[in-house]
């Protein structure tokens, strides 16, 4: 119990105080999300791994055509590209079907 509490502190920046003043399920949602949280950027950072190898290998052999495959350019460009695939996905009716023409 004293390494969860130890564990959310350090993972939100409580203070071991504030945490301990918290009921016994609180810590441990905290202690779940905690840990959730430092899998995810563990995963994040393997992803990045991947990809900058991905990318070294598209330009040792295939002279960098696929970079932008692999990795988007800017921000922007990611967004946009995320934003075409919720369009792509959505079940949206554009237009005023319900009047006949």
């Amino acid at each position: 119990m004293v390494s969860q509490i130890e564990f959310v502190s350090a993972q939100f920046g409580y203070t071991e105080e504030y945490v301990m003043e918290h009921t016994l399920d609180w810590l441990n949602a905290k202690f779940k999300h905690a840990q959730r949280m430092k899998w995810e950027q563990s995963q994040e950072r393997v992803w990045e791994g991947v990809k900058s190898l991905l990318v070294t290998i598209d330009v040792a052999f295939n002279k960098g055509k696929s970079v932008d495959k692999i990795m988007p350019s800017s921000y922007d460009e990611a967004i946009s590209r995320q934003q075409e695939e919720k369009e792509r996905e959505s079940t949206f009716v554009q237009g005023q079907w319900w009047i006949k023409e």
